[in-house]
């Protein structure tokens, strides 16, 4: 442990860390600022930026063992409130900049970092800033957001003021078809909005913290799954395996076409005979932090019977491959063939045809905030669920079964979602929250 001796948003503090954990963690869990977001915990997505000493700086791989005494940090808390707004805040609800939101304070920060040093920056020089400081946004396309500090930067230099900048409501007042700001721009463009992981940390004192154990192959056979040794580690107070899920430990896959082969039971909530890829979930340790948990998890021993790995879809479909999931063939879907007119005389007649066979691969969905979520038990005895899901009907009737919990007696309630692409439509940790809060 270290001690620290540091000014937040102009408030000295005196600290006492591990001099490994991060400003971030720092930020988020002993002060209580979680208008700094933690995205890809890599120094990646600039969604955890900060201004240290007037330097834009990316808090989650920064060390506080490298902060130095009498440091000078400022957060999205501290450049303005909900009701004392910053040109920089006020600019990005009336663009639109705040979409998901989940990047938006690591951009207003980075922003502040461009003007303060540069009251006329060309969109270009804006751009070239936020590439340098490797700012991602995953909704807006940069736009919104390079126009939002170019009229910020104007009202800083007096050209407008910021009630000109402010959104007018039509003397109408309409809203449909008008650029009025998105209810939730306030608290995006504050910080105060809370995702998941901000929730999290806001919790009861006793809340236990989990920890996957999960696969580091792509297809196994599981042989056995040993947790004597990491029950006893510090803090773990229960592992969860497939033996502890009361229903039928599948997700179904309520989205299957008739035409699939195959049940739609074929996804497991934790691994029990077979991984079927890489990362799938086989155990979850609830310890008292997180820390204990993580320590735990890497003490589960689990034996497997490597498979082939079948790293692509023309693998999979190979005739001498074996089924992934028995009893639904690898081949679960084929394309009923649709034409309309014929289209041999189109070929024949024309300059040039080039025939050839092609494969496009994933498309990872890349929302930057992390999936996060948590559950527990209600005074009314039902099983609450809080997660990223844009699909909450949809997800209670894919996991319920699974849980061995009737859907009467499930609640799924969505969190502030942090841009989603697709990737929040299917249920992911889910069932695993509700699995350990059961």
């Amino acid at each position: 442990m270290i001690k620290k001796e540091i000014v937040v948003n102009g408030i000295p503090r005196r600290l006492v860390v591990n001099g490994e954990d991060s400003l971030a963690t720092v930020l988020r869990e002993s002060l209580g600022l979680t208008g700094t977001k933690v995205g890809c915990n890599e120094g990646q997505c600039g969604a955890c930026s900060v201004l240290i000493d007037g330097k834009v700086t990316r808090s989650c791989a920064t060390k506080m063992r490298r902060v130095t005494d009498g440091a000078k940090i400022t957060t999205i808390e501290g450049i303005g409130t909900p009701d004392n707004l910053h040109p920089l805040q006020v600019a990005w609800m009336v663009h639109g900049g705040a979409q998901c939101g989940f990047c938006s304070p690591g951009f207003i920060v980075s922003a502040k970092g461009v003007l303060d040093s540069n009251r006329n920056p060309s969109r270009d020089d804006v751009r070239d800033w936020f590439q340098k400081h490797r700012n991602a946004c995953r909704c807006t396309g940069y736009k919104q957001l390079v126009d939002s500090v170019m009229d910020a930067a104007r009202v800083l230099r007096g050209e407008i003021s910021l009630d000109q900048l402010c959104f007018q409501i039509p003397e109408d007042g309409r809203i449909w078809g008008t650029k009025y700001p998105r209810p939730s721009a306030l608290a995006k463009v504050t910080g105060t909005c809370d995702y998941g992981a901000d929730l999290g940390l806001k919790l009861p004192e006793d809340t236990l913290q989990l920890a996957l154990v999960q696969a580091k192959v792509s297809h196994a056979n599981i042989k056995s799954i040993d947790t004597t040794e990491a029950a006893l580690m510090p803090g773990v107070v229960k592992i969860v395996t497939h033996k502890d899920i009361k229903g039928k430990n599948r997700i179904t896959g309520l989205i299957t076409f008739p035409t699939n082969k195959g049940d739609g039971w074929d996804r497991p909530i934790l691994c029990d005979e077979k991984v079927f890829q890489f990362g799938d979930a086989i155990a979850i340790v609830c310890a008292a932090t997180k820390k204990q948990a993580e320590a735990a998890a890497e003490k589960v021993k689990v034996v497997l019977e490597e498979l082939p790995a079948y790293m692509s879809a023309p693998a999979a479909m190979a005739e001498d491959a074996i089924e992934i999931h028995p009893g639904t063939p690898n081949v679960y879907f084929e394309q009923r063939i649709a034409k309309g007119g014929e289209t041999a005389p189109i070929f024949a007649g024309a300059a040039a045809v080039v025939e050839d066979d092609f494969y496009v691969g994933r498309q990872p969905h890349m929302p930057i905030e992390p999936d996060v979520g948590f559950a527990y038990i209600n005074d009314d005895k039902k099983l609450v669920i809080h997660s990223k899901s844009i699909g909450l009907h949809l997800h209670l009737y894919m996991i319920a079964p699974g849980l061995g919990v009737e859907p009467e007696n499930l609640v799924m309630v969505q969190n502030p979602a942090g841009g989603t692409f697709g990737y929040k439509f299917s249920p992911t940790m889910e069932a695993l929250v509700g699995a350990a809060a059961l």
